[in-house]
């Protein structure tokens, strides 16, 4: 569990590359996580260690019967889009192109730490949900 609340502007490279700020991946690297779950939700992606993505969204929806189709579209949605992303020893990671697209993150983004996951924003857009737009 990450347990360290903030938000922060981030610069993303044209590649989709993104450096977590030292303080979070200094968390990170103490809990020796290499790695970030990454799934789009809304219009922002959301972020969590391998171990809390599974025992907090993967292993609840596969509990779900997946024969009923509201829960087939739940866990295709979650699960399906969702990405493991290798962090570098300086904190970096390259973000696919297709959650670039479901997120619309463009340069400026915003790293909110909400507990128990990240959320990663485009930096306008974070504007608007914090202005209530």
């Amino acid at each position: 569990m990450l347990q360290l609340p903030f938000n922060t502007p981030l610069t993303m490279d044209p590649k989709g590359r993104v450096t977590l700020p030292t303080r979070l991946f200094g968390k990170l690297d103490g809990d020796r996580t290499r790695s970030l779950v990454w799934a789009p939700y809304q219009n922002h992606l959301r972020g969590y260690t391998p171990t809390d993505w599974f025992n907090r969204v993967e292993a609840p929806l596969m509990a779900e019967d997946s024969f009923e189709p509201a829960v087939a579209e739940k866990q295709r949605r979650r699960l399906g889009q969702a990405c493991e992303l290798e962090l570098d020893p300086h904190g970096r990671f390259v973000l696919p192109t297709s959650l670039r697209q479901s997120a619309g993150l463009a340069r400026d983004c915003v790293l909110v730490s909400i507990l128990d996951r990240l959320e990663l924003w485009d930096a306008e857009r974070w504007r608007a949900w914090v202005e209530g737009e």
